[in-house]
């Protein structure tokens, strides 16, 4: 009996490893609401504003975090989050990364007005560390011009934006959504972006839009608000279930 439960627990350790072994990277960050902002960004940066956890105000999806910011004099507006943090030091995507797929998936909620006539970012991957020479924002970012509609817009290392896609801005209403993007200094890079479970196709009619994605030394992901000093009242941007990982059954809402 002894032999037969010591063969069995062998059996079962040699049918284990492997399976761990060869397991899919799967989530690689997420902004767990539990642990605070402070905790699972890098950097908070509100000037003027508040980020802080409470539960929807739709009673759907429990804590979240929640963005929040107002008028002041000192010209733009930004309450956003800043790159992610993992277990206590800060989780880069770097050039060490270059040639990796990624994506990032969130669900958002926007309390704020996109007709006033100026602009407002939600979202926007940003560079960090680029040289004199090269654009200090992009690679692409979800903005609205202040005309009633979400564009999302795509920068080059040599300067230059372009709207590559949009759709009427969603105000007061949950959206899941998913930007997919292989990391790449050069022309082999992509962008993809899904809605609500279902991928969205460029203004090139493609689903997938060639772009490079890296330049300087890493990216930040930011969530929140920031806009243009004529826009006036507050404005709120509620974010939950915020993940990155290696594909988009990862972190699909």
């Amino acid at each position: 009996m002894r032999l037969h439960w010591a063969l069995a627990a062998a059996l079962t350790a040699v049918l284990t490893v492997p399976a761990t072994a060869s397991a899919v990277p799967g989530v690689l960050w997420e902004a767990d609401p539990a642990k605070g902002p402070a905790a699972v960004f890098d950097g908070l940066e509100t000037d003027p504003g508040s980020i802080t956890v409470a539960n929807d105000p739709q009673g759907k999806y429990g804590p979240s975090i929640k963005y929040e910011t107002w008028d002041w004099g000192n010209g733009k507006e930004r309450c956003e989050s800043r790159g992610m943090r993992k277990n206590g030091s800060p989780y880069r995507l770097t050039g060490s990364d270059v040639g990796k797929t990624f994506y990032f998936g969130w669900r958002a909620l926007w309390q704020l007005n996109p007709n006033g006539g100026h602009w407002i970012s939600v979202y926007q991957l940003h560079i960090s560390g680029s040289s004199g020479s090269q654009p200090k924002s992009g690679p692409f970012v979800m903005r609205t011009l202040g005309d009633g509609k979400l564009e999302f817009q795509l920068t080059s290392p040599t300067g230059g934006t372009k709207q590559i896609w949009v759709t009427s801005f969603p105000v007061n209403q949950w959206n899941d959504w998913v930007i997919g993007f292989k990391l790449s200094r050069g022309n082999d890079g992509w962008v993809e972006l899904y809605r609500n479970g279902v991928q969205q196709t460029f203004n090139n009619g493609q689903k997938r839009y060639p772009a490079a994605t890296l330049w300087g030394t890493h990216v930040n992901t930011k969530w929140g608000v920031y806009r243009s000093g004529p826009n006036s009242g507050r404005a709120t941007a509620w974010l939950n279930d915020a993940k990155l990982g290696t594909s988009y059954a990862d972190v699909a809402p």
